[in-house]
């Protein structure tokens, strides 16, 4: 990683540790690592608006990587981009809550995954076995759904949102 961010700015060398670890956490997660890298970068900068040219620069990356990794980010609600007058490149910032949206994702694919589950347990072609292994898969995807939602009021109602 370059010791150089944003502007100029120099980014602590001792947090490249954590982007690098948390970018294979992120991986493991079924994202690119870059992504991650990219991810984990813009959490731990004390600024808030970069551009695909100085995230480049800071991760040593190439610049169709970074442009791929900042669409899929943008598609996953982490990131945002932002147009700012009389500027010809534009800035991307992490949106305000990145970790409660990955959150929400989960929740929505938990969702998506139960209902899926349900509609073929109500099929004629499945055998008893298939039909018991369905149906703890989807007491435990109703379960993770209903503790998640519970989970995140209670901590929007402890940080008062």
């Amino acid at each position: 990683m370059a010791d150089r961010a944003s502007g100029g700015d120099r980014f602590p060398e001792d947090l490249h540790e954590y982007v690098e670890t948390f970018s294979l956490i992120f991986e493991r997660f079924g994202f690119p690592r870059m992504a991650g890298r990219m991810f984990s970068f813009m959490l731990l900068r004390e600024e808030d608006l970069i551009t695909q040219a100085e995230l480049a620069e800071a991760l040593d990356a190439s610049t169709g990587s970074i442009s791929t990794m900042i669409r899929l980010l943008e598609q996953l609600g982490f990131v945002e981009r932002v147009s700012l007058p009389g500027r010809r490149r534009d800035r991307f910032r992490l949106t305000p809550d990145p970790m409660v949206e990955m959150s929400v994702r989960r929740i929505e694919g938990a969702r998506e995954i139960s209902k899926l589950i349900g509609a073929a347990r109500r099929t004629d072609s499945l055998g008893p076995v298939a039909d018991a292994r369905l149906e703890r898969a989807m007491s435990f995807y109703d379960f993770f759904v209903d503790e998640m939602v519970r989970s995140l009021a209670a901590w929007k109602k402890e940080v008062g949102d």
